[in-house]
């Protein structure tokens, strides 16, 4: 069995079209992950803003008095 051009320009088409919706599944894939890696970056700054303003203000280190008694 044999593949005349027309059955092989189909089939080239049927092969063209199927990449290109992976390809589209791909990209809004990728489009999703990006707007969750945004989300979770704009939370990890709210939680790190959140933790250095619970931190204590340095203060100065205490000094030890030594008696030679």
């Amino acid at each position: 069995m044999s593949l005349s051009l027309t059955d092989l320009q189909g089939e080239l088409r049927e092969g063209y079209l199927r990449t290109e919706e992976v390809l589209s599944g791909m990209d809004a894939y990728i489009a999703n992950l990006e707007k969750r890696i945004a989300t979770l970056e704009g939370q990890m700054a709210a939680i790190a803003a959140a933790l250095g303003q619970d931190e204590p203000e340095p203060s100065a280190p205490q000094s030890t008095i030594y008696t030679g008694r």
